[in-house]
């Protein structure tokens, strides 16, 4: 493996983690907004690519090291990390546009909202299933369709990608 996928990966494991511990009070709530996921369309962008994909997802499972929700949200929420920057990435491969981002910006808040929401806030945490999907999908929509499209927006001006 490249060093640069290496330090790719590192950084942004290092980054979501930190953002999950930092923002804690809000991050493992049953109506979490959890900052880090914002990251979550960085594999979007060919810089980032697969290599955040793994970043993200490793970062996501050492953030939840201190849920409340136990090992279920270290398993589940780092499954729901993966996928939906695996979307992202695949999506960012056909092309750059502003609808591609926001189209991966909604399937990415769907499976987060849907696996962590039925997972870890329905089975273990014991919510009603639409309160934990709703629970997640509202923050989800402000980390990830919000924060997260303004992000790689300025990201693809500054690298000249839009």
């Amino acid at each position: 493996m490249k060093m640069l996928t290496i330090v790719k990966i590192a950084v942004i494991a290092g980054l979501y983690a930190a953002l999950v511990l930092l923002l804690a009070p809000i991050s493992f709530l049953e109506f979490q907004i959890r900052a880090a996921d914002a990251l979550l369309l960085l594999p979007f962008l060919d810089f980032f690519g697969l290599p955040s994909v793994v970043g993200l997802t490793l970062g996501c499972a050492i953030g939840n090291i201190m849920s409340p929700f136990g090992v279920i949200d270290i398993v589940f929420g780092s499954l729901a990390n993966f996928l939906a920057g695996l979307v992202a990435w695949l999506i960012g491969r056909r092309s750059k546009s502003i609808v591609l981002l926001i189209t991966a910006a909604i399937i990415e808040t769907a499976v987060v909202s849907l696996i962590v929401g039925y997972f870890v806030l329905h089975k273990v945490g014991g919510l009603e299933l639409i309160i934990a999907i709703l629970g997640v999908l509202v923050g989800s929509v402000v980390s990830i369709c919000i924060l997260g499209v303004l992000l790689v927006i300025f990201l693809m001006k500054g690298l000249k990608i839009y």
